[in-house]
């Protein structure tokens, strides 16, 4: 195991642009109304993958299939694990400053994943997948 995680920096960075190059090119596209039926690619697609919006709503999320996204949802911040490590990096290792350092990070992060999920269903609605990359 690592001694010091700050090695792992560059490839934390390059993962977090990543994200937000693809939410970026997600709204883009959402904007852009691209995958709508007059959009550039809204009939190059496949039926079964064009945008479709039901009629259930917000009753939905009393659906079984909400168990599912509640599963993802919470297996996306499984790092507890690595929670000391964390700590005993902090320049400053006070409990203050690594409640705001935790906090800001899961905000950012929850941030970011919300914005991806509503674009992704506000442009494809019930045939978005579940990896965006698909």
């Amino acid at each position: 195991l690592m001694k010091n995680l700050s090695s792992l920096a560059p490839f934390s960075l390059l993962g977090s642009l990543g994200m937000l190059y693809t939410a970026i090119a997600m709204m883009i596209r959402y904007f852009g109304k691209a995958y709508a039926p007059t959009g550039k690619f809204g009939m190059d697609m496949a039926q079964s993958l064009r945008p479709n919006f039901g009629t259930v709503g917000a009753s939905g999320i009393f659906s079984p299939n909400a168990a599912i996204l509640v599963g993802m949802l919470s297996t996306a911040y499984m790092s507890h694990f690595n929670a000391p490590k964390f700590y005993t990096e902090l320049k400053e290792k006070t409990l203050p400053n690594y409640y705001k350092v935790v906090s800001t990070s899961f905000a950012v992060s929850i941030s970011i994943f919300a914005l991806m999920a509503a674009v992704g269903f506000l442009t494809f609605g019930s045939n978005s997948s579940g990896l965006i990359l698909n």
